[in-house]
């Protein structure tokens, strides 16, 4: 069994009882802050949003190599990869410590 999730409507319907907003503001805020991020990402801007750091991050590209195949053991050429560009999102600290115990996530799988 999964962990339930939250939909966007009812992230919307939670975020319009908690603020008092309308649901059409809410939803333009959401939409907003979406943007932002998008945009902030694609000028390579790191974005911390609820604990949330979003920024592009490189990957280095490899060169070619020799490797070798576990089942036959015989040696295959690894071509090369060119660089990429990869989104990296990392949690706070304070938002990690309310992660809930084991014991509790593993009663809600």
């Amino acid at each position: 069994m999964a962990l339930t999730k939250m939909t966007q409507v009812e992230l919307v319907n939670e975020l319009v009882e908690e603020t008092g907003l309308s649901r059409a503001d809410v939803k333009r805020v959401l939409e907003a802050l979406e943007q932002a991020v998008v945009s902030n990402l694609q000028a390579c801007i790191r974005t911390t949003v609820a604990g949330v750091t979003i920024e592009p991050k490189l990957r280095a590209a490899t060169k070619k190599r020799m490797g070798r195949n576990p089942q036959t053991g015989e040696d295959v050429q690894i071509s090369a990869k060119p660089a990429s560009v990869r989104v990296a999102a990392r949690i706070a600290k304070k938002l990690k410590e309310q992660a809930p115990s084991v014991g509790k996530l593993k009663a809600n799988l």
